[in-house]
């Protein structure tokens, strides 16, 4: 069984990972913001979009945007904020791995922060490759394996099969953002030319590079304000994004399935929507039970949000 990595099982709130880091956040909003610009369509895609940390980044450009996050408490705790901030933005709960929308049906979407809690990247691209439009936009964002500081580390302790490319590891570390104290987590780190290899794999051609928080570093916080660190964000973005010394990556990728496939109009949610576990049609009996066509597992409405979880 896949390993999903549930933080309503912590009652963790994922705001709370955010104090004190704006400098890696308005970090990231500027890269997108940048890397969307004249980007526009329909249906869009935030997989692991939480309370919508980033969705002023996408929300303009693409008419009809969903947050998808196996989080139902985080989704419902925000979800009044949400829904009065962004008028049509659909909140869905379910994981990565069992996207509950029909084939070449998403126009956009974007992963961030999200990739180094799957625990096996490869079943999560076939299932993005499944939803995802002919030349639609996705940003894949990675924690780098070999950035700067990592990589002198393992130097130091001759640890050369640190950095083979095909690997993608757990790093070493107690505690991570969700998990208690004494309990396994999921968190990797990726190398590279590891993620290169699976988007390829899985018919994504990369059509630009951007690191991001090149100055998380913590003397430097204590010594330059945020205005200043963004400053040297945005030239380091420009000139040293060719480098593997950031420790998060971004991939703006262009799906090149469903090519010779027809494109259908999807007019609301609803329609577009299928059973995650055998991807069949789903029918509605009333405006909050969806029901599969043919496992007959059954779907529910409730705050306005569709719970798709499976495991």
């Amino acid at each position: 069984m896949t390993k999903i990595s549930d933080y309503d099982m912590f009652d963790y709130d994922y705001r709370t990972y955010w104090e004190n880091r704006d400098y890696e956040n308005m970090a990231e909003k500027i890269l997108l913001e940048r890397v969307f610009d004249k980007t526009q369509g329909v249906w869009f895609l935030d997989i692991g979009g939480s309370y919508g940390r980033l969705t002023s980044t996408y929300y303009n450009r693409f008419s009809n945007p969903i947050i998808l996050d196996y989080s139902l408490k985080t989704l419902q705790k925000n979800k009044e904020i949400l829904k009065s901030k962004y008028k049509n933005i659909s909140l869905i709960a379910a994981n990565a791995y069992n996207l509950p929308f029909a084939p070449n049906s998403i126009d956009g979407g974007l992963m961030v922060r999200v990739l180094h809690h799957i625990e096996k990247p490869a079943t999560y691209f076939k299932e993005l490759a499944r939803v995802m439009k002919y030349n639609s936009p996705y940003i894949q964002e990675f924690p780098n394996m070999i950035h700067i500081k990592a990589s002198i580390r393992e130097l130091l302790k001759f640890n050369f099969s640190f950095f083979k490319q095909d690997s993608y590891k757990q790093p070493t570390r107690n505690n991570f953002e969700g998990v208690k104290e004494g309990v396994e987590g999921i968190f990797l780190n990726y190398h590279p030319k590891f993620l290169n290899k699976e988007l390829k794999k899985h018919n994504f051609k990369i059509t630009e590079r951007i690191g991001c928080s090149f100055l998380r570093l913590q003397f430097l916080k204590k010594f330059l304000n945020v205005d200043s660190m963004l400053f040297l964000e945005v030239l380091a973005q420009k000139v040293l994004s060719w480098t593997n010394i950031s420790p998060s990556i971004f991939l703006k990728t262009s799906s090149q399935n469903h090519k010779d496939e027809k494109e259908i109009s999807y007019e609301t949610l609803e329609d577009m929507l299928v059973c995650p576990k055998c991807k069949e049609k789903l029918t509605f009996p009333n405006p909050t039970t969806a029901v599969c066509s043919k496992c007959s597992t059954s779907y529910i409405k409730d705050q306005d949000i569709w719970d798709f979880r499976v495991k």
